[in-house]
């Protein structure tokens, strides 16, 4: 072998290492940079809601609110540090929600909260679960959706949205809608978004268009990510939207 041979090779083995470092270091590494591991703390970055670093965490946005004295959801402000826990509450090496010591209006609010009962939700689009909520599950927290890119995305049920943005690591283009204090969907992979921050939608409402699957350029046919959240905690779409 030549040594123009052998330095071609050295660079094309540099160029091939550089790409893989870049690959490993994708958008599903942005979110970590910001949640140390084990602190329960987390930095509030443009983009971000209440109600999307409660979905991120898998928390109650009440109870995120409560630990740190957010009396306006719409407050957040870009550095500001939130914990992710309690109080006094000691994290482990993964966050945990940890409830603090009842007291007459805590006990009052968990009640609320177990007295809401589930809305009416319709299909957010027509095409065929191709993926299934696996209860415990880190990774299938709702169902995935099969069908054309560019598809209508509607809301499930009437509320109002909360968030929509590309900020959360893995849902791509997300909506988030607040049916009430108790119950969110959550909506990704689309291709656009037609609804903004803010905004009142019906249940039935075009809300997005459907796209790929984050990250899954690719991909022929177009999917969605639908969730459905009970204070906080991501529930079984199929026990709750009807029969098809």
């Amino acid at each position: 072998m030549t040594g123009t041979s052998i330095r071609r090779l050295i660079a094309l083995t540099l160029a091939l290492a550089l790409l893989g470092g870049c690959a490993r270091s994708s958008h599903f590494d942005r979110w970590d940079a910001r949640t140390s591991p084990g602190s329960g703390m987390t930095v509030v970055r443009s983009g971000d809601t209440l109600y999307s670093i409660a979905v991120a965490h898998d928390l109650d946005w009440r109870d995120v609110a409560r630990w740190n004295g957010i009396r306006d959801p719409r407050s957040l402000r870009v550095g500001q540090t939130l914990r992710l826990t309690a109080p006094g509450h000691r994290s482990a090496s993964v966050v945990q929600r940890s409830a603090p010591v009842r007291t007459p209006q805590h006990a009052r609010d968990a009640s609320s909260r177990s007295e809401s009962t589930s809305p009416h939700w319709l299909w957010p689009a027509q095409g065929r679960v191709v993926s299934r909520f696996i209860d415990g599950s880190s990774l299938q927290k709702g169902l995935i959706i099969s069908g054309a890119l560019g598809e209508p995305v509607r809301a499930s049920t009437a509320g109002e949205v909360v968030y929509a943005g590309n900020g959360l690591p893995g849902y791509g283009n997300l909506l988030i809608i607040k049916y009430d204090s108790t119950w969110l969907s959550a909506y990704g992979y689309n291709e656009k978004l037609l609804v903004k921050e803010g905004d009142r939608v019906r249940a039935g409402q075009q809300v997005a268009l459907m796209g790929r699957r984050d990250g899954r350029a690719l991909d022929k046919t177009g999917s969605l990510l639908f969730q459905i959240r009970r204070d906080g905690k991501p529930v079984d779409p199929l026990l709750h939207l009807p029969n098809r």
